[in-house]
């Protein structure tokens, strides 16, 4: 109640109700009962004000603020707009310019304008969702990095620094989609560029490089994680070829992805070795793990193997023991270290805004 004990004046519980119905759409029923009780708090907080035009002031300045739940951005209170329309780079706060090369400031360039003009505006939604926006998958062959570092097979050939700043760019406006890029990318074709037979790049890499074919990388497992030499998945030795078994855990992409790297056991000599799966094949399942707090539009998979057969053309020769992992980790991981500055650049751009 107002503190000369009055009711509410009719116009300022109007305004309240006005704002209730701007900040929603009109099929977004689910929203109501919250939004009417926000009206109603809104409403005693107004009470507190002693003068009608305080009132109606405050009532009007939290139309603004309401509005932020519907689509997440309104001009008319930018310190609050989310990454809808994102801001420009405030300056170059590494000092990068001076050391790229014209070729890397223009991969940076074309990044950025993807990712604020076509990632931005959805990707909330997406996250809210723990969604891919799988639509954006093909319009990235446009930004000629498809195969990140990787020359020939229709792969970019990208300089690492020009790779770095196509990461950067992608995590400044959202980490999902960069890691997304890094599991493809620097994980799953970097592993079949480096080990894998002239025959499995020819067929694999070009239609990666285009998107066409999305990869992943299962190394980590339910109980083997930063200790994954450990790894238990076994990779027993057939007629024709090799039977996989065993379980992976938080496999990004995994859910949909067309080719799986998976990294098993051997049961010729109990070293490591990577294969290649194709999605469907029998005895391999992938389910989504759910109820992440972070990175919750990239597809994180729980991963199954029963007696999943792969012909001998499937095992990448140049593995022939956990060592090797080290050859694709030595570049990847420069790679997700970019992650993070991105990130950082991005929350200062907004800061700065």
């Amino acid at each position: 109640m107002p503190p000369n004990g009055a009711q509410q004046p009719l116009a300022l519980r109007e305004c309240s109700r006005s704002i209730c119905a701007g900040a929603i759409n009109a099929d977004s029923s689910k929203y109501t009962a919250s939004m009417e009780a926000a009206r109603d708090r809104l409403a005693v907080l107004a009470g507190q004000f002693t003068q009608e035009d305080e009132r109606e002031s405050f009532m009007q300045r939290q139309a603004t603020a309401a509005a932020l739940g519907s689509r997440g951005f309104t001009r008319a209170f930018p310190q609050a707009t989310t990454a809808v329309e994102f801001p420009k780079a405030a300056h170059d706060a590494l000092a990068l310019d001076a050391l790229l090369t014209p070729e890397e400031r223009d991969v940076r360039k074309r990044v950025r304008a993807f990712m604020e003009s076509e990632v931005a505006p959805i990707i909330t939604e997406y996250w809210e969702k723990a969604e891919f926006p799988f639509e954006l998958v093909p319009k990235l062959k446009q930004l000629g990095i498809g195969g990140g570092t990787i020359k020939g097979y229709g792969c970019a050939g990208l300089s690492i620094t020009a790779a770095a700043m196509a990461t950067l760019e992608m995590a400044r406006v959202d980490a999902s989609c960069g890691t997304f890029y890094l599991v493809h990318t620097f994980l799953a074709m970097l592993t079949i560029a480096l080990m894998g037979t002239e025959d499995q790049k020819k067929e694999l890499l070009p239609g990666m490089a285009k998107n066409d074919l999305v990869g992943c990388w299962a190394l980590t497992e339910p109980s083997h994680g930063s200790d994954a030499s450990a790894l238990t998945c076994t990779a027993t030795k057939v007629t024709g070829g090799w039977l996989i078994d065993g379980q992976k855990r938080w496999i990004g992409n995994g859910t949909w992805a067309d080719v799986v790297v998976v990294w098993a056991r051997s049961s010729v000599d109990n070293k490591v070795n990577a294969f290649i799966i194709r999605k469907g094949t029998p005895g391999f399942t992938a389910t989504k793990i759910d109820n992440k707090i972070a990175l919750r539009c990239v597809q994180n998979a729980d991963m199954v193997f029963e007696r999943c057969f792969v012909p001998d053309s499937a095992k990448l020769p140049g593995v022939e023991a956990f060592k090797d992992t080290n050859k694709v980790l030595a570049l990847s991981r420069i790679m997700v270290s970019w992650l993070p500055v991105g990130m950082a650049m991005g929350a200062y751009d907004m800061a700065a805004r």
